[in-house]
């Protein structure tokens, strides 16, 4: 059995590297360890992926308005 490979799959991750180095990146990275040293959450996921997601979803609730 062969299984053709077209493309290299991207890691989930690179969709939000233009993120970081941003003011949003580092407030947002600045508010989840301020929630987990107060015990509020726990991560399970990577932190990357986290503020990776809310910076996206925020610059595009910023983009809506």
């Amino acid at each position: 059995m062969k299984v053709k490979v077209n493309s290299r799959m991207p890691h989930p991750y690179e969709k939000y590297e233009k993120y970081e180095n941003t003011e949003l990146w580092k407030k947002i990275d600045q508010a989840l360890d301020e929630l987990v040293e107060n015990q509020d959450i726990e991560e399970i996921t990577k932190r990357e992926y986290i503020v990776g997601y809310i910076c996206k979803k925020v610059i595009e609730t910023k983009e809506l308005k």
